[in-house]
């Protein structure tokens, strides 16, 4: 879901959506790729290439090429860092993977999205969208949830406010009172909310008195029975316990 706009930056958001043009896939930018991406005009092409050359984030390589410059490395190694408790989630996701045999990630709240950070797949791999780094909406899937459960009442209600397509009503009453449920019992199951076919359950992680994520389990509905699933939830519940624990001692 878009976060809502912020007023009176158009330039600054114009300037920061061609610095999101460069990704591994297309290291390089031409002025005309960025005309290609935005109605403007050449001579404000190259103002806001002029701007980012002037904050060093990108250099020109070749005549009319432009790329990343070396500053954007450290800026990446910013955002590694605050990707919090990684190292300490991997070893209990690999346990939690052992013992249910299926995907386990670790999820946070990023703004008003949810992104793993950490997974440890099972050997029947499955196609998650929850891949490490992939913003997702908080209102879909079992760690999701977890996440916007956490929210005030007032957050909440903003953060549905602003979902486009809106919600209709029933879906969204429907909603409210599973995060109600959610937010009693620390704990969420989905089945079908982000990838077809696909169950999940999870469990909040709480460290230092706040909400730092969610461990979960993801697996192929139909090869999962009654008890496959209580021991699902039974390990999530337990790692969620564990990395709250290690975050603890850290």
């Amino acid at each position: 879901m878009p976060a809502a706009r912020t007023k009176g930056v158009e330039s600054a958001r114009r300037a920061l959506q061609i610095l999101l043009q460069f990704s591994e896939g297309r290291p390089e930018l031409t002025v005309d790729q960025i005309l290609e991406a935005h109605a403007i005009s050449v001579p404000s092409a190259y103002r806001y290439v002029a701007l980012l050359r002037e904050m060093n984030l990108i250099e020109e390589r070749g005549r009319g090429v432009f790329t990343l410059s070396p500053q954007v490395v450290r800026l990446a190694r910013a955002a590694e860092a605050s990707f919090d408790y990684r190292v300490e989630a991997q070893p209990i996701l690999d346990r939690m993977r052992e013992r249910t045999g299926e995907s386990a990630l670790y999820v946070r709240r990023v703004n008003d999205a949810a992104v793993c950070l950490s997974i440890s797949e099972s050997e029947h791999a499955i196609g998650l969208s929850f891949q490490p780094g992939a913003l997702m909406p908080l209102h879909g899937g079992a760690a999701a949830k977890v996440l916007l459960a956490d929210y005030p009442e007032p957050k909440r209600t903003q953060y549905l406010d602003r979902l486009s397509p809106p919600l209709s009503r029933s879906a969204r009453r429907a909603l409210e009172a599973d995060l109600d449920r959610i937010r009693a019992a620390e704990y969420s199951e989905s089945t079908g909310e982000v990838d077809q076919g696909v169950w999940a359950a999870a469990a909040p992680v709480r460290a230092h008195g706040a909400l730092v994520g969610a461990v979960t389990v993801a697996a192929p509905a139909y090869r999962l029975d009654a008890e496959h699933r209580r021991e699902i939830a039974a390990a999530v519940i337990q790692g969620a316990s564990e990395l709250a624990r290690a975050i603890a001692r850290g």
